[in-house]
């Protein structure tokens, strides 16, 4: 009889065992698929939620506390927070935010306002970022269109002898008005309107435009080695300090032993995921327990349905030795038998395909990596189950199969 045609006489003698491993394996690429699904599902949402959002990475800096008091940061404060990140070889982005919370008022309504100074690392540290232009103020309420302005009344600024701050003249200056919300993401901005004083209005420029607010504020305190004009990386810090100095971590996992460092240098920190105890060690922890899981799961339904099948052939080990009896030789017996594997697990793959279809519907990506992780697994499968177990029995001689082999029921 053609070797063809016999593996359909075995798997009709032995279809009540044979189906019933198709439902078992079926059953179990049905579990490994729902599990690979929610894995990846898993790892999509701490992609999301962590790795790939931006306010995840941002530790933010306010002030330092001494004599249980809170300061402002001063130069050497941020110089200090610098030297820190280098010396740790983390890499990351830095930005230095100014205030102004007084002095400065609108011409319109002599109502005052809140002045940031954003420098030009600050729009790179956004989920969606932008461009500031010089000489424009950006807020909540601005039209958008480039079209509207606003005259600030700027003082300027004398000390006292005593320390004492007066001002007896002013300088009125005109600047473009634009809605922030319209250039950025208003969550991105959520942070600064969260901290909104009732009634005042908050504007944001760049630095540049900062400075020369301060120019005019300051230029009758600064002496002729000033060159009349601010420099922003050092007197600057004479005349304002910072309001916060913002960290952009590009390691997630490292955010929590630098918040720590910091936070023992008495500095006020905060990062999005502060209530998390450690979310670096939260993060590794879940992936280690997702991964440990995945691979038990792969291995125990491996030596399952290794085990399962070898006793499957053990029922067949006296119909071998008969093919044997009969003249077939050892390649021929093992077509035979590859076929009736073939079939079996190519009706378990189209069962798990239909069922990832339906679980992945509208994510092929997730679709395609979880056929392929199955696709491999079972070729490893029958792999050795065709090279290890099949050809193993085959290979026995004639009186151990007839002898030892028992009726298949």
């Amino acid at each position: 009889m053609n070797p063809n045609q016999i593996h359909k006489f075995i798997t009709q003698k032995s279809k009540k065992t044979y189906y019933r491993m198709i439902v078992i394996v079926s059953l179990i690429l049905i579990v490994i698929s729902s599990y690979l699904f929610f894995y990846m599902f898993n790892q999509s949402a701490n992609k999301d939620n962590f790795y790939n959002n931006t306010n995840a990475h941002l530790i933010r800096i306010e002030g330092k506390l001494t004599n249980n008091a809170l300061d402002k940061l001063k130069g050497e404060d941020v110089e200090q927070i610098e030297s820190k990140l280098k010396e740790l070889g983390v890499r990351h982005k830095t930005s230095k935010i100014y205030k102004l919370s007084s002095g400065i008022v609108s011409a319109s309504d002599n109502k005052g306002m809140i002045l940031y100074g954003l420098d030009e690392v600050f729009p790179n540290m956004l989920s969606q970022q932008f461009e500031m232009r010089n000489g424009t103020l950006y807020s909540e309420t601005g039209t958008g269109i480039g079209t509207e302005e606003l005259k600030l009344i700027i003082p300027q600024i004398q000390f006292t002898e005593q320390g004492d701050i007066t001002s007896s003249s002013y300088d009125e200056r005109t600047f473009q008005l634009e809605n922030i919300n319209e250039i950025v993401n208003k969550s991105d901005m959520s942070y600064f309107f969260s901290r909104k004083i009732t009634g005042l209005p908050m504007m944001f420029v760049t630095q540049e435009t900062f400075i020369n607010i301060l120019n005019i504020m300051f230029s009758s305190n600064m002496t002729e080695n000033d060159s009349q004009k601010i420099d922003p990386y050092n007197s600057m810090y004479d005349f304002i300090d910072v309001e916060e100095v913002l960290l952009y971590i590009d390691d997630i996992q490292s955010l929590g032993s630098l918040v720590e460092q910091f936070r023992s240098s008495n500095y006020l920190v905060s990062y999005a995921f502060d209530s998390f105890e450690n979310l670096s060690a939260d993060l590794w922890k879940s992936n280690l327990l997702y991964n440990l899981i995945l691979v038990l799961m792969v291995t125990i339904s491996t030596i399952y349905i290794l085990l399962t099948y070898r006793n499957y052939l053990k029922s067949q080990q006296k119909d071998i030795g008969i093919f044997k009896i009969f003249g077939y030789s050892n390649r021929n017996i093992r077509f035979i038998y590859n076929k009736v594997l073939y079939k079996l697990f190519g009706i378990v793959f189209v069962v798990a395909i239909i069922f990832n279809v339906i679980i992945c519907f509208n994510q092929w990506s997730k679709f395609m990596l979880i056929c392929a992780i199955e696709t491999l697994l079972l070729l490893f499968i029958v792999s050795l189950i065709s090279h290890y177990q099949i050809r193993t029995l085959i290979n026995k001689g004639v009186l151990f199969l007839v002898r030892d082999g028992k009726e298949f029921e």
